[in-house]
């Protein structure tokens, strides 16, 4: 038998016998032989997808921060612990301390009512002026404290009982035979408003018998001088107490 020769079949192109029509806005891309079409599509098909996908993360990211923004606000706004209880008891329960004992205060730091030092008055007749201050009242007077020759101390207010005029130490002889017209063998206290000499040395009674210092020599005053009680302590001459 003879063989046949094998048909040949002819390859017809997909596109033909299609008849396409010319859009002026959207040309045809010319056909470059041996480059086909379908990776470009492939190309923008992957595209497509990493785009969306890098929007949904993008979404995420923004709303993972809004909530961590709002976290971080509201632990910030939240108001603060109280502080803890047992440590304000402990703190509480702690005993005080004990006060330090006080350092004795000498009369020289009281120096309210210090009238002079010992080595001040060392010698008879010396005297010296110094403000008490009264207790109670805290009201300053004017003073005066002598050195009487036994030893003896005598202080008494400036001011006459009774009357606004200060009283003087007068220790010239002369000037108490002179202004006072009296003739006095030692130191006087005289009122020059008055013209009363008061004797250091001798004593009289009030109304309520008690025995004060400087008694009347001459002249129209009506008491002694107000006494003051002083004391040595130590190396100092102190003032206590006004009658």
């Amino acid at each position: 038998m003879t063989a046949k020769p094998p048909t040949k079949t002819q390859n017809i192109p997909s596109d033909a016998g299609v008849k396409k029509t010319f859009d002026p806005f959207r040309p045809d891309m010319p056909q470059i032989p041996g480059v086909s079409r379908t990776p470009g599509k492939t190309k923008r098909a992957s595209n497509g997808m990493g785009m969306e996908q890098w929007l949904r993360i993008a979404g995420i990211a923004a709303a993972v921060a809004v909530i961590g923004t709002a976290i971080f606000w509201w632990i910030k706004s939240k108001p603060a612990a109280p502080a803890n209880s047992s440590s304000s008891a402990k703190v509480v329960e702690q005993p005080a301390p004990a006060p330090q004992a006080s350092t004795p205060v000498s009369p020289v730091q009281k120096a309210i009512n210090a009238a002079a030092t010992v080595i001040e008055l060392s010698k008879p007749w010396t005297a010296k002026t110094f403000i008490f201050v009264k207790p109670f009242t805290r009201e300053n007077i004017n003073a005066m404290v002598i050195r009487l020759p036994g030893g003896e101390l005598w202080a008494f207010a400036i001011k006459e009982p009774y009357s606004h005029c200060d009283l003087e130490f007068v220790t010239d002889l002369a000037k108490l035979s002179s202004k006072y017209g009296y003739m006095a063998g030692h130191p006087m206290v005289a009122n020059p408003c008055n013209s009363t000499l008061y004797d250091p040395l001798k004593l009289s009674t009030l109304e309520d018998k008690t025995w004060v210092r400087g008694a009347i020599a001459v002249g129209s005053g009506l008491r002694p001088p107000t006494a003051i009680e002083v004391k040595v302590s130590g190396n100092f001459i102190v003032a206590d107490n006004i009658e």
